[in-house]
């Protein structure tokens, strides 16, 4: 599909759902900040957690019943021509039935009302831990390898519902445009999620014997992406990542934290216990991805996206545990942390 030129501001809005999320907030705030983009509506529950100055919050709860009609209303009323679905939890769930209503039930809602308000452009932020980790990952796991990450619980589960329930709208809709983004884990200066919380602690719990390469990719990087999805067609899937890897013991190292390895049976029990006691920050299902590969080609994007991401996976890793290094700080810092352990 040929790519189409900028929208003209003012003509129609862009309709964003989890405004009160990271991610969400954060594409919010950067498009209120774009003078092309005059009428954004933020869709949530709660109002975002900042002043906004151009934008319209709407109250949107996805798990209510009749919220297809209330959102078809909506996208009618302020002529909607692209929608960003950045409403996915952000880390995983203790009521499972509750998280599915939000998600898998919640984006069938969502996708009735697109279709009878006639939205033109659809963008899921999704990503890819859907893919999940295993033993047998390949080293770099490309668009065309089948999401697997429902293996490992209901977080994931619902993900892939999701984009299942997109593809399958581009199918029964190829006139329109749907996008899918599957960053990997977003690191920054501003990121708060249960996989943020992890590198926070002092001591950090690895398994004994394991040392899985990681990858991440810069908050600013992933609204870069995401912007130019907004602004051309892109249909299809592309992960959003950084270049380079690194294993998690580097990872650690950098973050300047302790590791402490645990033989695997004796790590799964009482991380799936402290899970239970809402102590944890995941189910032990996710120690998956402190043992074996999770890493995603970036290819794709790279080149039918021209997506040059400006940091790496370390330059990510540092300006998330720097918090407000700029580019060049993060360069630096990089340097002398690599001189420090040589």
């Amino acid at each position: 599909m040929p790519i189409s030129k900028r929208p003209k501001a003012g003509h129609f809005s862009i309709a964003i759902t989890g405004t009160a999320s990271f991610l969400g907030s954060t594409l919010l705030k950067k498009l209120e900040k774009t003078p092309r983009f005059r009428n954004i509506l933020a869709l949530d529950k709660t109002p975002p957690p900042f002043k906004i100055k151009k934008a319209k919050w709407i109250h949107v709860d996805l798990t209510q019943g009749d919220v297809d009609q209330t959102l078809a209303n909506i996208f009618k009323k302020y002529s909607t021509k692209i929608l960003i679905h950045a409403a996915l939890l952000n880390q995983p769930h203790r009521d499972v039935e509750e998280a599915h209503e939000l998600q898998s039930v919640g984006t069938m809602h969502l996708l009735t009302a697109v279709e009878a308000a006639k939205v033109k452009k659809l963008i899921l932020a999704s990503t890819t831990d859907v893919y999940g980790a295993f033993p047998e990952n390949p080293n770099f796991l490309t668009e065309e390898h089948a999401p697997r990450g429902d293996q490992l619980g209901p977080f994931l589960k619902d993900k892939i519902e999701v984009e299942e329930q997109f593809l399958n709208f581009q199918k029964k809709h190829p006139e329109k445009v749907v996008t899918i983004l599957r960053p990997a884990t977003i690191l920054g200066p501003t990121v708060n999620n249960f996989k943020t919380h992890f590198l926070q602690n002092p001591l950090i719990p690895t398994v004994m014997g394991f040392d899985p390469l990681l990858q991440f990719v810069h908050e600013s990087d992933v609204l870069k992406a995401f912007l130019q999805v907004i602004e051309e067609d892109h249909p299809g899937i592309y992960n959003i990542v950084a270049k380079g890897v690194l294993p998690l013991s580097r990872a650690i190292q950098l973050a300047r934290k302790i590791p402490i390895p645990v033989p695997t049976f004796l790590i799964y029990p009482p991380a799936e216990l402290l899970w239970y006691l809402n102590i944890g920050v995941a189910p032990a299902s996710h120690l998956n991805f402190l043992k074996y590969l999770c890493v995603a080609d970036g290819t794709k994007a790279w080149h039918k996206l021209k997506f040059q991401p400006v940091y790496t996976s370390q330059e990510a890793l540092l300006s998330f545990v720097g918090k407000k290094l700029n580019k060049a700080e993060t360069t630096k810092r990089l340097a002398e942390i690599e001189n420090l352990y040589e």
